[in-house]
């Protein structure tokens, strides 16, 4: 008798009952995605900042190894000359065996420069499908139009060369560090840009700041800081600006080897004596 009404005391959740849990689970999960939002987002920020150091690093190593010859935007390296074991190429693609990626760049020796640039010489090129190579370090995960890393083999990039320091000219060659007078600590090498904006990594290479090409140089070069949409931010597609996926600034990597978030405060003045390597301009307080 008694275990009988024991069971006549115990019943079931009311509905109301039910949809107050529902939405207490509710606000729980409201609350907790925007803190792993932001877990993400800071994990995505480090590696980011990651392959900007791995990328300056490389390029000092690279020079270093070829007695201070820093790799050009596009063209001929280590010689400016024909010559056996030259590669014509992207800065991206000369320092490719300065970020671990040695075997695949020495797959892609050849006789002759399918460019016609290096003659009949022997040449590292990454044309014509001759390099295979997942290069994960040019890669932002937090890139949009990015997808799934499809940039990897199809050689789109979220970052971008500083022209200014990398120029695509024949004629002359910088070096480093005697050609960044304005200070190793104080020029951008490497800043983001959409995978979207950029070319084929490996050859010509996305750039910024190029007067080679109507791209913005000065203070309207200043980057813009996440444009809506995942495609490219622009009317002209050669009018391309550095592009943060990031909030509050852009990254960046500087020619000593480190890296940083630059506000999205700094001024076009600012932002532009960062570019340049040799103009004896100062960088203003909002650095």
């Amino acid at each position: 008798m008694l275990l009988s009404n024991w069971f006549r005391r115990v019943r079931a959740f009311t509905l109301v009952e039910l949809l107050v849990v529902i939405a207490i689970i509710a606000v729980l999960i409201g609350l907790l995605v925007p803190a792993v939002q932001k877990v993400r987002e800071a994990a995505n920020r480090s590696q980011c900042l990651n392959n900007f150091r791995q990328m300056a690093l490389a390029v000092i190593d690279c020079a270093d190894a070829h007695g201070g010859a820093l790799p050009p935007g596009d063209g001929l390296y280590p010689s400016r000359q024909q010559s056996d074991g030259n590669s014509y190429a992207s800065v991206f693609f000369h320092i490719l065996p300065y970020l671990e990626q040695e075997p695949s760049y020495k797959a892609t020796l050849r006789q002759g420069d399918p460019h016609g640039q290096n003659g009949g010489f022997m040449t590292y090129s990454p044309f014509w499908n001759n390099l295979n190579a997942n290069v994960k370090v040019y890669i932002c995960p937090s890139d949009p139009s990015n997808i799934a890393g499809t940039g990897w083999n199809s050689g789109l990039s979220s970052y971008a060369y500083n022209a200014q320091v990398f120029p695509i000219d024949w004629t002359t060659q910088h070096r480093y560090p005697a050609s960044i007078q304005d200070g190793t600590s104080q020029t951008i090498f490497f800043t983001e840009q959409r995978a979207a904006c950029t070319g084929f990594w490996p050859d010509w290479g996305p750039s910024i700041a190029d007067p080679n090409w109507p791209q913005p140089t000065g203070p309207a070069s200043i980057f813009l800081v996440q444009p809506p949409g995942n495609g490219c931010p622009y009317s002209d597609g050669s009018q391309y600006r550095a592009t943060s996926v990031h909030t509050a600034g852009i990254l960046v990597g500087l020619g000593d080897g480190s890296s940083r978030l630059v506000s999205q405060s700094v001024s076009g003045n600012t932002w532009w004596a960062a570019l340049t390597c040799d103009q004896s301009d100062i960088l203003g307080n909002d650095w």
